[in-house]
């Protein structure tokens, strides 16, 4: 006699699922209708479809007052209560006379 529900937690029907397609691999493989690199990447992508992978970190610098926020949500206003200071990058300094900017070159 056998029972109305033979799985009685999730854990124990996915590994039932689990070891039926293993099998029904291995045999298609032993009668060879599959080759063992077909295989392997028929588990692979099982894999990777049954464990994804993270999504990737923000990366790279941000600038001061930068405020993170995940896909899909709104995005947040700048706050713009830190001051930038920005670099003097004038050839000569601050009067242009200390440095002055000079190419060497000889045309012939």
């Amino acid at each position: 006699m056998s029972d109305a529900n033979p799985f009685k937690t999730p854990e124990q029907e996915a590994e039932f699922t689990r070891k039926l397609v293993l099998g029904l691999l291995s045999t298609l493989e032993t009668k060879g209708l599959l080759s063992s690199p077909e295989l392997d990447s028929i588990l692979r992508a099982a894999r990777l479809a049954a464990y994804p992978v993270a999504p990737a970190r923000n990366a790279g610098p941000a600038g001061p007052g930068t405020r993170w926020v995940k896909p899909g949500q709104p995005p947040k206003e700048m706050d713009r209560s830190t001051p930038i200071g920005i670099p003097d990058v004038r050839a000569g300094g601050k009067d242009g006379k200390e440095n002055p900017l000079m190419i060497d070159m000889e045309l012939d």
